[in-house]
């Protein structure tokens, strides 16, 4: 049903009650006296009372008028309650945040320091999904991706957690029994391991050297498109992989993987990304975890 009064008019009449004064209402809230006239005639039309009784020299509440009151106290007061809770959900870091994940990044490094974020923030609960294939937000009811590579969605938000580059690597297996790897170039008589990138072959990696950009033709016996099995190939020995430094950073810290041709390239750049919607109002928890990945994923490099 329409109303043909505002919440202001409800303000106003609450604050003539206290006063017992329209003119000093008036002074109390810098309007004119027309204006609280107004608004208190609205109230008396819509309600079909009168709230107030006038005479020359004073202003009492009418029956109505008192009867009123009480439940324009309740409502304005549960509107003030509303609003409080409101603003404290959106600056809690709290409820759930669905997360798509890079497979192998996702397992070996995001995973723990999305349970650090747990720890810090016990109040949000989480949903991953993992895959190595191009994640959509609508369709897969996700909050926030971390992807590799620019943002092509002109719809979407993606702002860079990190630089990040490739490396050559092997396993210490692989090294001692592999042919003579002495540039770039003798990549194609070695095995590479590669992984599909949307539906697509990595199997043309691209250098640079000396600023300039070098694409090497690889072929190996073994493909998939889940980088975390290409890495699995790595660590037992199967061959070479040229995956992302940060994916690698554990592995070659213990020594399970050793990095090859160190200082004769620049691997290809592979910036991480964190992508979500665009909102009018960020809920709070999706701004801590983006501050949060982007300053520990800094540290790491």
């Amino acid at each position: 049903m329409t109303k043909n009064y505002s919440l202001q008019d409800l303000e106003l009449f609450l604050r003539v009650a206290e006063v017992g004064n329209m003119s000093e209402a008036a002074r109390q809230l810098n309007i004119t006296n027309a204006a609280v006239s107004a608004a208190i005639k609205r109230l008396e039309l819509a309600l079909g009372v009168s709230l107030l009784e006038r005479t020359t020299r004073s202003l009492h509440l009418s029956a109505a008028g008192e009867s009123l009151i009480p439940y324009v106290q309740h409502a304005l007061g549960a509107l003030d309650d509303a609003e409080s809770e409101l603003r404290n959900l959106q600056v809690s870091v709290a409820g759930e945040i669905s997360v798509g994940l890079p497979s192998d990044l996702g397992r070996h490094l995001l995973l723990d320091m999305l349970d650090n974020f747990q720890l810090l923030y016990p109040r949000v609960s989480l949903r991953l999904n993992f895959s190595d294939m191009m994640q959509d937000l609508y369709r897969e009811g996700l909050d926030l991706v971390i992807r590799y590579g620019e943002l092509r969605d002109s719809s979407l938000i993606a702002r860079k957690l990190c630089d990040n580059r490739r490396v050559l690597a092997a396993a210490p297996r692989y090294i001692e029994n592999m042919p003579k790897l002495d540039c770039l170039e003798d990549l194609v008589a070695h095995n590479c391991l590669y992984f599909y990138r949307n539906d697509r072959p990595y199997d043309h990696w691209i250098f640079y050297r000396n600023d300039e950009p070098v694409e090497i033709p690889i072929q190996g016996n073994r493909n998939a498109n889940d980088g975390e099995v290409v890495r699995r190939w790595g660590l037992a020995g199967h061959g070479i992989i040229y995956k992302s430094a940060m994916d690698l950073r554990d592995d070659i810290a213990q020594g399970r993987m050793i990095t090859l041709l160190d200082g004769q390239y620049e691997g290809q750049s592979t910036p991480l990304y964190a992508v979500y919607k665009e909102r009018k109002y960020q809920p709070f928890r999706l701004t801590a975890l983006l501050a949060y990945l982007e300053k520990n994923l800094q540290l790491l490099l």
